[in-house]
C-alpha cells in the first residue's frame, strides 16, 4: 500500500523512513515531537462488485501529551459511498522514543465503472507544549473501479447466456407446439358443431357457460341475454347488438310470421327472458337465483322447441 504524506514543521527537520516529517519543538531544551500523516487506498483498480479500502494514518513520536488531533472529517468521495469505518490506535517505542499510530479506515462502495476520487484532506493538531495549531494536508488518491467479479455461487456470463438461450428456445417450441394442439382441437371442435343443428350448439353453450347455483348473478344474466340475442341473429337475422329488447321482440315476430313459425308464447317468453336480462344488468340489483333459473328454464324450453321443429322438417 502505497501512502500519500504530508507534513508540518515547526523545528529542525529530521529524516523518517526516507521521508522528511516535520518536528514541532517548544525550545532548545524539550525533545522533539515528529508529527506526520498518510493515505493510501489498499489497491489502485477495484471491481465494481467489491469494496474498495481506504486508510489514513496518523503517526507521532516524542512527547506523545503534547499533540492533541481533532479527527478528521471523512473524506470527499467521487464515484464511491461510505459503507463502513473503523479507528485503531497504537502506542509503543520505535528507535528509542515513545509512538503512537492512529489509523482510520474506509469501506468505499463503487457507484460505476471508471475513474473515482477521494480528495485530499486537511488534519488540525494542538502542540500543547507551545500551544500552537498546526494542519496536516494529503494528496487526492484515485481509484479505478472495474468489471464486476463473478460471485461465488454465479455462473460465468458465458454459461448464464447458453443456459438462458436454451431456455428462450425450449419455451419458443413450447408455445408453438401448445398453439399447434390448440389449433387442432379447436379445429375438430368446429367440425363437430357444423355437423350438429343450431340449437343443439346453443343448447349445450346454456348448460356449460350458465351455472343457476352462481353467486355471479349479475353476470350470469349478462351471459345468457348475449347467447339468446346471438341465437336470434344467427337463426332469424335479428342484430344481436345495437337494438333494444322491443325491437328484437318485434323483429322475431316479424321473422316468425314470415317462416310460417309464428307463435306467441314462443315470443312472449323471449320477451321475458331479455326483459329479466336487461333489469339485472342495467340496475344496481344483484339478481334473484328464482328469477335465474326460471329464464334459464324458459331459454332452454325455446332452444329445445326450436330443435324439435328443425328435425320433425
Amino acid at each position: 500500500m502505497a501512502f500519500a504524506a504530508a507534513f508540518f514543521v515547526t523545528a529542525m527537520p529530521a529524516v523518517l523512513h526516507g521521508q522528511t516529517p516535520f518536528i514541532a519543538a517548544a525550545d532548545s531544551l524539550r525533545a522533539p515531537v515528529q508529527v506526520s500523516i498518510a493515505a493510501a487506498a489498499e489497491s489502485e483498480e477495484i471491481p465494481l462488485n467489491r469494496l474498495a479500502v481506504f486508510t489514513i494514518k496518523l503517526k507521532w513520536q516524542g512527547r506523545l501529551s503534547d499533540i492533541e488531533f481533532d479527527p478528521p472529517e471523512p473524506p470527499p468521495l467521487s464515484n464511491f459511498t461510505i459503507a463502513g469505518s473503523s479507528s485503531s490506535n497504537w502506542v509503543g517505542v520505535e528507535n528509542g522514543q515513545p509512538a503512537s499510530i492512529k489509523t482510520f479506515e474506509y469501506s468505499l462502495r463503487p457507484e460505476g465503472l471508471g475513474m473515482g476520487y477521494v480528495e485530499g484532506i486537511r488534519v488540525s493538531y494542538l502542540d500543547k507544549g507551545t500551544g500552537e495549531n498546526h494542519s496536516l494536508y494529503t494528496s487526492r488518491v484515485s481509484i479505478k473501479v472495474i468489471d464486476p467479479l463473478p460471485e461465488p455461487d454465479e455462473a460465468p456470463l458465458g454459461l448464464a447466456l447458453t443456459i438462458g438461450l436454451l431456455l428462450c428456445a425450449a419455451l419458443v417450441a413450447l408455445v408453438f407446439q401448445l398453439e399447434a394442439r390448440a389449433k387442432k382441437k379447436e379445429a375438430a371442435r368446429l367440425m363437430a358443431m357444423a355437423e350438429k343443428p343450431l340449437e343443439q350448439k346453443f343448447l349445450e353453450e346454456l348448460k356449460n357457460t350458465i351455472d343457476i347455483n352462481t353467486t355471479e348473478l349479475k353476470e350470469a344474466f349478462a351471459t345468457l341475454s348475449r347467447l339468446l340475442r346471438r341465437y336470434l341473429n344467427q337463426r332469424f337475422s335479428i342484430p344481436s347488438q345495437g337494438i333494444s329488447t322491443q325491437e328484437a321482440v318485434e323483429a322475431f315476430r316479424q321473422a316468425t310470421a314470415a317462416a310460417g313459425l309464428a307463435s306467441d308464447e314462443q315470443t312472449t317468453h323471449i320477451e321475458e327472458v331479455l326483459q329479466t336480462c336487461d333489469l339485472f344488468k342495467f340496475s344496481g340489483e344483484a339478481g334473484e337465483p328464482a328469477r335465474l333459473a326460471r329464464v334459464y328454464a324458459l331459454t332452454e324450453n325455446f332452444l329445445q322447441l326450436n330443435l324439435n321443429n328443425r328435425l320433425r322438417l
